[in-house]
């Protein structure tokens, strides 16, 4: 089968630049390696090892050029019978800035110590943060709250230091890796190889491997628990904000840092009140003779009830605005409004006195708006 040709491989122009080749090879690596790929290997580790040597002639100026010139017959990458191996690349720096930037690669290639292929070096793991949601009422956004959350715990094991052995037992360099934490796969695929380098499953990296395992946390170097932490939730904080509590997040090794405590508010909806920003929404049923005439009525709020002058003629949907009934801002402590759609609430039947008055107070000639009405124009006891 005709090689394709290493720009099309990588996805480039002719043009593309030193980073534009370094980007694509990074991208396509991370896509199409073995380890990542496994639904179907045999044909990512054949476009792996297309998109390296695509690369290892594209990376290096020299030989861009030659193939440039007078393509594939002016270039000879790498992959004779001595074998492939990463050590093989013109641009080792690139490969470096890899590594040491993709924490898939890391995993995968062991913990990067300057120089690939060498031994594993030892480095101090941050603690990893966690994340709890708490769920609060709605006037915790107006007044702010102090709620307990309950979070998980991974702590060095006081007794053994976190390396699980029995306080002064020994500890034996791992005879699969002999003390790397690395241990490399190879496979041969004619005149080529392919090495990849793991860590070491026995030890699971540490180099180490315990003889006597610590009674208290079972060799494991960790002991599980849980923490209660107060939080402070201030006023005026969206639905969904997330507080970042620093230091309570799981226990690192010894000597590192904890990881941090994330807090995910949530505020419970209401039934009657709906939030955007700093306003409050709400509603209210008004009788007729009330839309009609005028008068006073009683409103929810955030945070409980308030008075509602409603003028006479009022028409239904009409919006009135309370002032200083909303949400804060956060970090304020001045108050949005809130804004009342009123709905007219008309009688679905009327006594012959009630229609009477109805015809009276509609007819030409009828007293004033702030005459004095009956029972129709006052609400009815349900």
């Amino acid at each position: 089968m005709a090689k394709k040709d290493y720009y099309e491989v990588l996805g480039l122009a002719k043009t593309a630049s030193p980073d534009d080749i370094k980007s694509a090879y990074r991208r396509l690596a991370r896509q199409y390696h073995p380890d990542v790929a496994k639904d179907n290997p045999k044909v990512a580790e054949e476009r792996f090892k297309e998109i390296s040597e695509a690369y290892e002639v594209l990376a290096n100026p020299d030989t861009r050029t030659r193939y440039d010139q007078r393509g594939f017959e002016a270039v000879e990458p790498n992959f004779g019978p001595g074998g492939f191996g990463w050590q093989n690349f013109t641009h080792q720096g690139d490969l470096e800035d890899l590594l040491s930037s993709n924490p898939f690669f890391q995993q995968l290639f062991g913990n990067y110590g300057g120089s690939f292929g060498g031994g594993r070096t030892s480095r101090l793991s941050r603690g990893s943060d966690v994340e709890v949601t708490v769920r609060l009422p709605l006037t915790a956004a107006i007044h702010g709250g102090k709620p307990q959350v309950t979070v998980p715990r991974s702590d060095v094991c006081p007794d053994c230091h976190g390396n699980g052995a029995k306080d002064g037992t020994a500890i034996e360099t791992c005879p699969e890796c002999h003390g790397s934490g690395q241990v490399r796969r190879i496979q041969n695929r004619g005149h080529t190889q392919l090495i990849s380098i793991g860590e070491c499953p026995r030890c699971r990296g540490t180099g180490q491997r315990i003889l006597e395992r610590c009674p208290t946390c079972h060799g494991s170097g960790r002991l599980n628990s849980t923490e209660h932490i107060e939080v402070t939730v201030p006023p005026g904080m969206e639905d969904g904000g997330v507080l970042r509590v620093g230091g309570h997040g799981l226990q690192g090794d010894e000597g590192a840092p904890s990881g941090d405590l994330y807090v995910h508010v949530v505020f419970e909806p209401s039934e009657h009140i709906h939030r955007e920003g700093e306003t409050a929404y709400g509603e209210a049923t008004v009788p007729l003779g009330i839309a009609v005439l005028g008068g006073e009525v009683t409103v929810d709020t955030v945070d409980g009830h308030a008075a509602l002058k409603i003028p006479a003629g009022t028409q239904p949907e009409t919006q009135f605005r309370l002032r200083g009934n909303g949400f804060p801002r956060l970090g304020r402590s001045v108050r949005g409004d809130l804004i009342v759609t009123v709905h007219v609430e008309i009688p679905h039947s009327l006594s012959g006195r009630e229609k009477e008055l109805l015809r009276e107070a509609l007819s030409p000639g009828a007293p004033s708006v702030g005459a004095k009405r009956e029972s129709l124009f006052r609400r009815r006891a349900p």
